[in-house]
């Protein structure tokens, strides 16, 4: 299980093999804005970088999550 799987499975309090690209902010009940700002410091913090309000914006599911991570360097998709 890779470390971002671990960071959404804990912060949205599912089961990782919930989390797959699809997964989007919408349709998860505990991924709400409190939720949402929790993930984004935790990857944060773990990556080692600080996101831009429109990165982090556009972060809505774990699709788009995965792609900014990639387009940053940090992980690979």
């Amino acid at each position: 299980m890779t470390d971002l799987v671990q960071i959404i499975a804990r912060i949205l309090q599912i089961d990782s093999k919930e989390i797959i690209p699809k997964l989007a902010i919408h349709e998860t009940p505990t991924w709400n804005s409190l939720s949402h700002i929790e993930l984004i410091v935790s990857i944060e913090e773990e990556y080692h970088l600080e996101l831009t309000g429109d990165e982090i914006a556009a972060m809505t599911s774990v699709d788009k999550i995965r792609r900014t991570l990639s387009l940053r360097g940090v992980i690979t998709e």
